[in-house]
């Protein structure tokens, strides 16, 4: 069968192949973490300087010149982009996974792979949906005295415990458990150090807690389940404060969550 006629079997999605520009090849590196996907070796070293002598090659996930072998296993599976070349369709890998991908294509391997893109892209929009957003410097200050908390300090406070609203299901006992633990032990802490930095400057809670809304909803409406949207939240809070306690991040989050409507109640 000719290509000509092998496009024409399945619609325009086959593309004349283009080769990646520089920026591209950075994008789909950065997409990976400058990894292969799929056996986890290294694509670029960090001393590299010329991004062109790569280990990597950029795979298609449905291929750009299938065979006829390829069109039967392939064929009635779904398919990533708006064609072949589609940044959606294509894919980071060593050289070694490309050339196994490439010629052994079983419907198996091509699904793996096109799960792992399709996770890798719903991880973008997870970190755009927060980009925009801003974060007040006061946060970093509260992060700073969650993280330096002592548990003598703690006990000092005497707060009564906030039981968490029911926002699980109950195969989400995991998340449920930290966010709950996190709630029943800093949520009123962390409320008050909001509530006085509203007394003592020009800072608004209920600003912010619009930002933390919309983020959620952006995540939300990508298809991104609790556990992603809770570890996205957590980085961002990470990210714009410089902060490398992960779990000061994860009390913030918490506090979101239960306060701000991050996660919608569950249904009975």
């Amino acid at each position: 069968m000719e290509k000509q006629e092998i496009s024409e079997t399945i619609d325009n999605y086959l593309q004349k192949r283009k080769d990646p520009t520089d920026a591209e090849l950075r994008l789909f590196l950065l997409e990976v973490d400058n990894h292969c996907p799929l056996c986890g070796k290294e694509l670029q070293s960090r001393t590299q300087k010329k991004l062109r002598e790569k280990r990597f090659q950029i795979a298609h996930i449905y291929p750009n010149s299938p065979t006829k072998e390829q069109l039967d296993v392939l064929n009635g599976l779904e398919r990533l982009g708006q064609n072949s070349e589609s940044f959606e369709n294509r894919i980071a890998l060593c050289k070694d996974c490309h050339g196994t991908q490439d010629y052994h294509t079983t419907p198996e391997e091509y699904n793996h792979l096109k799960a792992i893109k399709e996770s890798l892209l719903l991880k973008t929009t997870l970190h755009d949906a927060t980009l925009t957003l801003g974060l007040e410097i006061e946060i970093e200050q509260i992060i700073s005295k969650i993280a330096t908390l002592t548990e003598n300090e703690l006990a000092e406070l005497n707060y009564l415990a906030i039981p968490l609203a029911d926002k699980f299901y109950p195969n989400e006992i995991l998340l449920k458990t930290k966010v709950n633990s996190y709630v029943t032990i800093y949520f009123t802490y962390i409320r008050e150090l909001f509530r006085n930095l509203e007394r003592a400057s020009s800072f608004d809670f209920n600003i912010l807690s619009m930002q933390i809304r919309a983020a959620f909803q952006k995540m939300d409406n990508a298809g991104a389940n609790k556990n992603e949207i809770f570890e996205a939240m957590n980085l961002w809070i990470g990210r714009k404060t410089l902060n490398t306690c992960h779990s000061a991040c994860e009390a913030i989050t918490s506090f979101f969550v239960q306060n701000c409507e991050v996660f919608y109640e569950v249904s009975k």
